[in-house]
């Protein structure tokens, strides 16, 4: 294996945007470690696209709702790589429950697995980030947490823990700048889901969705991708404590 010179953990990266990060970052000198709920095939799939461009890879699997998982992941990336310098946060999930149907139990599990998630790894992962020459962590929104319409879909379990995830991301970004670390959030719009993944509307209701974008089409996992290889590179160490909309116009 050749030398890492850069170390990146992606979580939720079995599929969709995650999948499409690895691809994006994956080159030679780059260790990237694969992570997923409980998708061991697609993680493998992904690792293999990635060795395939030359990047070092591992897997792990997780529920990142539960305490220590986290930390874990972490602890694995640095395993395995000898080193972190870049944290995606993707993992998560949409629940269209809204209130009258969301009950306490679904919403304190969407804020274990995403902002609970998120706290442990970032917490673990500051010495090695601090030691990183570019440190970044990248925390993936949504514009659930900012589309609020009488002609569309209100999310307020997950829409609302990721808008707290957004706030935690600019705490990290002011903390951690002083030792040239950046922390930016991605809140992507309606963006294409994986085929094999692709159960949370009919093909209609993609399209009546769809409808309501002005550009008139959803977006593409990779165009989320590549905003991220945008942040997570060089060019991009001035940019720090944003939320960055990649949403094709929708307000």
């Amino acid at each position: 294996m050749s030398v890492v010179e850069r170390a990146v953990l992606v979580t939720g990266s079995g599929s969709g945007i995650g999948a499409a990060i690895v691809r994006r970052l994956a080159k030679p000198g780059v260790g990237i470690l694969v992570h997923a709920l409980a998708n061991r095939a697609g993680c493998e799939r992904v690792a293999a696209e990635a060795r395939a461009a030359g990047a070092a890879t591992a897997i792990e699997l997780g529920d990142l709702s539960q305490p220590g998982v986290g930390a874990a992941l972490v602890v694995a990336t640095a395993k395995a790589f000898g080193r972190l310098d870049v944290l995606v946060a993707n993992a998560g999930f949409p629940d269209k429950r809204n209130i009258g149907q969301l009950d306490r139990a679904g919403l304190d599990y969407i804020y274990a697995a995403i902002l609970g998630g998120f706290f442990d790894m970032v917490t673990a992962a500051r010495p090695h980030l601090e030691r990183a020459r570019d440190g970044r962590v990248i925390a993936i929104s949504t514009h659930n947490a900012h589309v609020f319409r009488a002609d569309y879909p209100a999310y307020p379990g997950s829409g609302g823990v990721k808008h707290g995830l957004e706030t935690m991301t600019r705490a990290v970004a002011a903390q951690f700048a002083p030792h040239g670390i950046t922390a930016n959030a991605v809140a992507p719009g309606l963006i294409r889901k994986d085929a094999q993944t692709d159960q949370f509307y009919t093909a209609a209701q993609w399209q009546a969705l769809a409808d309501k974008v002005p550009l008139r089409r959803l977006g593409e996992p990779d165009e989320v991708a590549a905003l991220v290889q945008f942040l997570v590179s060089k060019d991009a160490g001035y940019i720090t404590g944003q939320v960055i909309h990649i949403n094709g116009g929708l307000v």
